[in-house]
């Protein structure tokens, strides 16, 4: 009897035919099939290997294809993934299939015409940098944007430069076509990018070619023409590592997409602005300019009281009190920092006079903000620092933070019910 094998990575149908829709096959195997990189509580697939594939399984920076599995012509079962196991390729299911079972298999083909158009873009793309000697060191494909990183960050010219070769080459149509060195008898072909663990002797290895403009060794599965990416636009750049640079890119159907998804965001800021979408600019320029106006006024605001409140402790201290508080409602600090820098300008002012005035050394402040079902922070120093912080332990369930001799630090993050107004009580207690 003879017993079915699978055909390898490299020579799968997908890949002799990557327009091949559909395909009638036969259950080489069906294990348990358990990712090592899944959590724990990640369903529990089967491994299905069939004796041929449309489905490309992951690799060459080219993400798997996903589709459908039918049985007896009226059960379906879908894939959720394909991975590559050496020369293997496994359709990973939720159920299994009885090896020998005849199946028919069909490819999401959505997914597959865009993630095409992604991979033979960017193959363009990397040919076009190649005549300005940047070599591509990497690329990766996002769900929307995908990147190319380049060893230095493009001048923006020379991506506009860029940009319009390599849409005049999607314009002309290149022919794409795959060579392997079966066919070609080639042991020329550069397999530095070949994974590890696949076996190259048994193997194929195959090149890309794009007209006379490119020729690179990739399994993924490719267009037919230049032609059918049908648009790249290149977009922004981010610097990263040891000054490279990742100049992002869409391809394809994603571009009018994209397109769309950007249009969308301007009407509705366009609504919000009340203007039309040529004006919104103008606008945020205008908001700017406003927003920074009202920060001014604000903080000169939040100075003017913070000073009236550092005025208040500071008589209280020269009343001969030893304790005051500053609190606030608001979540942010910003108001009590305010407060501490204003009472220790007024004290340095006052000097000699208020020499008997030394925050930290002869009197406490305590500032602290936040209200029930918030945050907030607290701020101490002085001699009472360690007397007070044994009875916000015991009455904050949520206080965290530490300091050293005379000062404390530290946030609430949450204050559960009646725990501030309980600390307010103590304070406002503190000097009768």
């Amino acid at each position: 009897m003879t017993v079915a094998t699978s055909t390898i990575v490299g020579a799968l149908a997908c890949q002799k035919n990557s327009f091949l829709r559909t395909l009638n096959t036969n259950v080489v195997s069906s294990q348990e099939y358990i990712d090592p990189s899944a959590k724990k509580k990640a369903p529990r697939f089967y491994a299905i290997e069939l004796e041929d594939t449309v489905l490309f399984p992951e690799g060459g920076g080219q993400p798997y294809d996903t589709g459908i599995i039918s049985v007896n012509g009226d059960k379906t079962i879908q894939v959720h993934k394909v991975v590559r196991d050496k020369l293997k390729a496994l359709h990973l299911t939720l159920e299994s299939i009885e090896p020998g079972t005849s199946v028919t298999l069909n490819v999401d083909w959505d997914r597959r015409i865009d993630l095409m158009q992604q991979h033979t873009g960017q193959h363009l793309l990397s040919a076009i940098l190649d005549g300005y000697e940047i070599p591509t060191l990497s690329w990766a494909m996002g769900d929307m944007i995908s990147y190319v990183e380049l060893p230095k960050r493009l001048e923006d010219s020379i991506v506009e430069e860029v940009s319009e070769k390599v849409n005049n080459a999607i314009l002309q149509q290149h022919p794409i076509k795959v060579v392997s060195n079966d066919e070609a008898n080639d042991s020329d072909f550069d397999t530095s990018s070949i994974p590890t663990d696949y076996d190259k002797e048994k193997g194929v290895i195959r090149v890309i070619k794009i007209g006379d403009l490119d020729s690179n060794t990739c399994c993924g599965t490719h267009l037919q023409n230049t032609g059918q990416i049908q648009a790249i636009s290149l977009l922004h750049q981010v610097n990263v590592r040891a000054g490279n640079s990742r100049l992002h890119f869409i391809c394809g159907s994603r571009v009018y997409k994209y397109l769309q998804q950007l249009h969308s965001i301007l009407k509705a800021a366009g609504s919000s602005l009340l203007c039309q979408l040529g004006e919104i600019n103008e606008k945020i320029d205008l908001l700017n300019v406003n927003y920074k106006k009202a920060m001014s006024r604000e903080s000169a605001l939040l100075k003017q009281i913070a000073g009236g409140e550092a005025g208040r402790i500071l008589k209280l201290f020269k009343d001969g009190k030893s304790f005051a508080f500053v609190y606030s409602k608001d979540a942010s600090p910003e108001y009590l920092t305010v407060c501490q820098k204003e009472l220790a300008t007024l004290i340095k002012k006052c000097e000699p006079s208020s020499s008997e005035i030394s925050i930290g050394q002869k009197q406490t402040v305590v500032y602290i903000n936040g209200d029930t079902g918030t945050g907030g922070m607290i701020k101490m120093e002085g001699p009472l620092v360690e007397e007070i912080k044994k009875q916000l332990d015991s009455t904050l369930k949520n206080l965290k933070g530490g300091g050293k001799g005379n000062s404390f630090q530290g946030k609430v993050v949450h204050y559960e019910k009646g725990e501030i107004q309980s600390v307010l009580r103590y304070f406002q207690e503190f000097n009768q």
